[in-house]
């Protein structure tokens, strides 16, 4: 990418925005899914697929620079960007591996991915006690990500509707 360039790569945008609507719909299916074994398939399905992307993603970002800053950013609005982006790529690779973890420990395991693709389990035992510590640190981690994202979109918004830089256009698909 040009380094003087305002927006993301085109395949930064698709990665990002993909990413969040998995993200979105998993968390839907968490919050609405009674039955564990009913909707349970589909969630670790699009965790895992959340967890690829997120490596196909951070490999994107370590081969295509990001836009600079806007230099009139003030520096604590610099370093709130550079810490919830990192928290993002820790969230995005420890959240879908802690639920893969308490899926392999669980009785029933991962499962084929979509019920098509043949997935496996973590090498760990299955163990009541591990499945049960990995789905809370799951679900720890889970909060953690949806309260970045409300942090990550309140300032999306702020930068659009308050500051009226536009920032908001970088990661927006299109031109």
């Amino acid at each position: 990418m040009n380094p003087s360039a305002t927006r993301y790569s085109g395949g930064a945008i698709l990665l990002h925005w993909l990413i969040a609507a998995l993200l979105l719909a998993n968390v839907v299916i968490a919050f609405t899914m009674e039955d564990a074994r009913g909707l349970m398939p589909l969630h670790k399905s699009i965790g895992i697929t959340v967890l690829l992307l997120t490596l196909v993603r951070i490999g994107w970002r370590l081969t295509h620079a990001a836009p600079p800053l806007p230099a009139a950013l003030a520096s604590w609005e610099r370093l709130v960007a550079r810490v919830t982006h990192g928290a993002f790529y820790l969230l995005l690779l420890v959240m879908p591996l802690l639920g893969w973890a308490s899926a392999s420990s669980g009785k029933w395991g991962t499962g084929a991915l979509f019920g098509v693709i043949p997935w496996f389990d973590l090498p760990i035992g299955k163990s009541h006690d591990l499945h049960e510590a990995m789905g809370e640190a799951h679900e720890l981690a889970a909060y953690l990500t949806i309260a970045l994202i409300a942090l990550h979109v309140a300032g999306a918004l702020k930068h659009q509707l308050i500051d009226r830089n536009n920032m908001l256009a970088r990661m927006l698909p299109g031109r």
